[in-house]
């Protein structure tokens, strides 16, 4: 089975997805995000997982863009990088996702996500080497490198983590209702493709 997780209703992908494909709303952060996919998974093994929602922008990633993750961290955890964290990964848990290319996101923002239980603005401190910040990513991405499923994270960029916003939320979000999340058609992309050719995240 293809998993494709997302947090709210909202972020939903649009269209009939292909038989061999689900849907899983997981709720908002990296706790029910990993444990409702590893529900899922008990009854039903997955081939690969495709991670989607909306994401901040941070360090001029804009808002309105595709953001395809190339890397992610866990970012809340505020001890010492010398204290290891235990199960062979450094802290903030750094892992390496496959950088594909999408007929229907021919240029997306690649590169860090980062990965909290807060909201970010432009008083939280954060990796300046990041594109954007989410609340799921990162603990999929470790989920699915133990267990050696192919993983891809596709987001839209509703908001601005630390800067201006161009729309307020409330008009992105009636923006995306008539529109639809701009990775819908990725979704159909990637399940079309299979897992084939995709490699599990790795540790850094």
């Amino acid at each position: 089975m293809i998993y494709i997780t997302y947090a709210m209703p909202e972020e939903a992908p649009r269209g009939e997805l292909p038989a061999n494909a689900r849907a899983i709303q997981t709720g908002i952060g990296k706790v029910l995000a990993v444990s409702k996919l590893t529900k899922a998974m008990v009854r039903e093994p997955a081939e690969m997982v495709i991670s989607v929602g909306f994401c901040g922008g941070i360090n001029g990633t804009p808002q309105g863009a595709m953001v395809m993750a190339s890397e992610t961290r866990q970012w809340d955890l505020y001890l010492h990088e010398s204290i290891p964290l235990g199960h062979d990964y450094a802290m903030h848990c750094p892992m390496r996702l496959p950088e594909i290319t999408l007929n229907s996101v021919p240029h997306p923002v690649r590169g860090r996500m980062i990965t909290g239980d807060r909201f970010v603005d432009s008083t939280v401190h954060v990796n300046k080497e990041a594109v954007a910040v989410d609340m799921e990513t990162a603990a999929l991405a470790l989920l699915c490198g133990e267990l050696k499923i192919p993983m891809v994270s596709l987001r839209e960029v509703s908001d601005i983590a630390d800067g201006p916003q161009g729309m307020n939320h409330k008009e992105f979000m009636d923006y995306i209702s008539e529109k639809g999340p701009g990775y819908s058609d990725a979704v159909r992309e990637l399940a079309a493709r299979g897992p084939g050719s995709i490699p599990p995240p790795q540790k850094i």
